[in-house]
């Protein structure tokens, strides 16, 4: 779980929004609001809306992080469980799941956040065989 959690405002353009994402690497920015969590954003949600410029970079819409945003996110609490974490990301197909505590974002967990788990776990193992389709499922 990442604690420091790079924050914006609804209000926040989303160009300005991009340029925060890549210059800090990262991929999804809560979005907050008098102090709660009012919705989350993406790379995604900002590249649906990207167009290229002649100059090669991309460009946005006129429009706000509140604009564009994913409101009222699925979250969790910092007492739930890296499974149940796991499952809910999985189930709900979504790469964050914001930590919430006493109406609070105190961290948000990420797919890598996951990820960094079995990389720092050795005697990690996949659960199951794996035999590949003969011949290979191509679609």
């Amino acid at each position: 779980m990442t604690r420091n959690v790079i924050v914006v405002p609804p209000s926040l353009q989303a160009a300005h929004a991009w340029k925060i994402l890549q210059r800090e690497r990262i991929r999804h920015l809560p979005v907050v609001l008098d102090g709660k969590l009012a919705g989350i954003l993406s790379d995604r949600d900002l590249l649906r809306l990207a167009h290229v410029q002649p100059s090669g970079e991309l460009g946005f819409v006129e429009r706000t992080v509140g604009d564009i945003m994913t409101l009222d996110p699925i979250t969790c609490s910092p007492e739930s469980s890296v499974a149940e974490v796991s499952r809910i990301m999985v189930d709900e197909k979504i790469d964050s799941l914001p930590v919430i505590a006493d109406g609070r974002l105190v961290g948000l967990v990420t797919s890598t956040d996951l990820l960094l788990l079995l990389v720092d776990s050795p005697e990690a193992r996949l659960p199951f065989e794996y035999q590949l389709a003969d011949p290979p499922l191509f679609v």
